[in-house]
């Protein structure tokens, strides 16, 4: 069985999946890679979006007809305006989710997005021929 892709995503984290979303969308036939298919975006660290910082890239990502935002829309258990005493300039929302519902949410889209393949492996190098990646 032969494997041809456009595009070949390395990693299901919140960019990885944000990036395989955007390629399939464009029509290119893309495959994502993940060591774990349980972890598909998992929220390693603070299981919350937004604020000053992030929360600008989420909007922009949005913005470009991205998912996390609508993601974590679907997986939220709180909503807060953070820096209310400061002016509004500093205000900026944040939601936090539920890691295990935030999960479940991306894999829901990606496995109902076209042109786009899951697939549980690791990446260990690279088969370049005349400068082109092919396996």
């Amino acid at each position: 069985m032969e494997f041809i892709y456009d595009i070949i995503v390395v990693g299901a984290g919140h960019a990885g999946c944000e990036a395989a979303n955007a390629a399939a969308r464009m029509g290119s036939r893309t495959l994502l890679i993940t060591m774990d298919m349980n972890k598909i975006g998992q929220m390693s660290c603070n299981p919350a979006v937004g604020g000053i910082a992030k929360g600008q890239i989420v909007r922009e990502i949005d913005a470009l007809g991205g998912q996390m935002g609508i993601v974590t829309d679907r997986s939220a258990i709180q909503f807060r305006m953070l820096n209310r005493s400061k002016g509004p300039a500093m205000w900026s929302p944040r939601s936090q989710s539920d890691r295990k519902r935030f999960i479940e949410e991306w894999v829901q889209h990606l496995t109902s997005t076209d042109n786009l393949q899951i697939w549980q492996d690791v990446v260990t190098a690279l088969v370049v021929k005349d400068g082109i990646v092919c396996g």
